[in-house]
């Protein structure tokens, strides 16, 4: 059994380019299961980020858990089939090392702390009007708010709501399951918070954060704890092997 470095109260996001890495140097460290969830993508950009995102999180797991990220044991079960995909567990550790991934265009994010189950979601600011999907995924307040703001404002406060629902509801393992509209969420202009939700978790015990993908796009992490601070790191990995270190700053 391995131990994480990561402190009490710590929550590391790691960033990478999908297009920085060969297929093969990204496929090198995978699991058969990942190779064959891999394969099935039928476009090749689908195919980048998943291999991205899956090589992130072992190098990422294994840099915490000082071990090679081929050996750093991913678990991925599915309650509705037995497929190999769903939430991520890390297994053989002492203490549970809680993971999330996400992608969006050019940015992969793997979210890492013992503090909780946490998840994490970036996307890409629309470029299209998005009526149509604050139809079906805000509530009738959220979609009063972002129907108050002017024209180009609404692609990407519609983009800070959304990734505020979605990270909750992938810190739990429910994702999308839960259909978004029966969550609702502060205003993209307030800090990020859950109002509520159809689950019996208290909302005052998510913790959402703003992340910094970069221009174009929006992010957020939501840790479930009892803690009030969490202390956010976030770095991009510009090293195949070794990780870069961490700019640290403090999050409420």
């Amino acid at each position: 059994m391995t131990a994480s470095a990561l402190a009490p109260g710590e929550c590391r996001i790691w960033w990478a380019d999908p297009r920085h890495r060969t297929v093969d140097h990204l496929s090198a460290v995978l699991s058969e299961p990942e190779l064959e969830r891999a394969a099935r993508f039928r476009r090749e950009p689908d195919r980048r980020r998943f291999l991205t995102g899956s090589w992130l999180l072992r190098l990422a797991a294994g840099a915490e858990l000082d071990i090679r990220p081929e050996d750093v044991v991913v678990e991925r079960n599915c309650p509705d089939c037995t497929r190999h995909h769903g939430k991520p567990y890390i297994g053989g550790v002492d203490t549970p090392l809680h993971v999330s991934v996400s992608h969006s265009g050019n940015r992969v994010a793997v979210a890492l702390t013992t503090e909780g189950p946490l998840g994490v979601d970036v996307e890409s600011v629309p470029s299209a009007p998005v009526e149509e999907l604050a139809r079906c995924a805000l509530t009738d307040t959220e979609r009063k708010v972002l129907e108050a703001l002017p024209e180009a404002e609404r692609y990407e406060a519609f983009a800070r709501t959304w990734v505020r629902k979605e990270a909750a509801l992938k810190a739990t393992g429910h994702g999308l399951r839960i259909s978004p509209d029966r969550v609702e969420v502060s205003g993209p202009e307030e800090s990020p918070a859950l109002l509520s939700w159809p689950l019996e978790i208290s909302p005052g015990t998510v913790r959402i954060h703003t992340l910094d993908p970069g221009d174009g796009y929006v992010g957020v992490v939501a840790v479930l704890t009892e803690t009030r601070h969490i202390t956010i790191s976030e770095a991009h990995v510009t090293d195949l092997h070794l990780p870069v270190a961490p700019t640290v700053r403090e999050a409420a």
